[in-house]
């Protein structure tokens, strides 16, 4: 009997399903528009992770090129601009790459629009505000990576706290 409730209870939710109002080679456009939106939104993550490992590597580098200038105030100095140009760049870098993750979206949402409503209220169970809130909590650990990296890096290289 549960099997035949299930059965009847996907065939009216099939009944009700409004398929896409595109043609054959527009609906074909719209996937593949679709997705090479979705391998961006990949790509520009990675990115971002990417360039929170390259710069902690820097910071690493950084620590370890120190320890052959500790009486050179200059080159201690040097290293710590640097460390702070580097970060600021990461920084801006994935505040990029967030905003093209986000014009992407826009593009996902715009052509889900035209595809089935099945497809769209699959597109609607993970909510476009809990999506927000897990996206900017990971670029803040990220930000917050950087900052906290270039400041170890900077305590490390100074001076005033060995």
């Amino acid at each position: 009997m549960a099997v035949q409730e299930l059965s009847a209870q996907d065939e009216e939710e099939r009944a009700e399903n409004q398929p896409s109002e595109l043609d054959d080679l527009t609906h074909a456009e719209m996937r593949m528009l679709y997705a090479e939106s979705v391998d961006v939104i990949r790509f520009a993550k990675a990115q971002q992770w990417k360039s929170l490992g390259a710069i902690l590597v820097v910071f690493v580098a950084l620590m370890g090129l120190s320890q052959f200038a500790q009486d050179n105030s200059l080159l201690v100095n040097l290293t710590i601009a640097v460390s702070f140009l580097c970060s600021g760049g990461v920084i801006y870098s994935m505040a990029l790459y967030q905003a093209w993750q986000n014009t992407e979206r826009q593009k996902l949402r715009e052509i889900s629009d035209h595809f089935s409503s099945y497809a769209q209220a699959v597109r609607a169970i993970k909510s476009r505000r809990e999506a927000n809130v897990h996206r900017y909590t990971l670029l803040t650990f990220m930000i917050v990576s950087v900052l906290m990296g270039n400041a170890i890096l900077v305590l490390f290289v100074s001076p005033l706290y060995r």
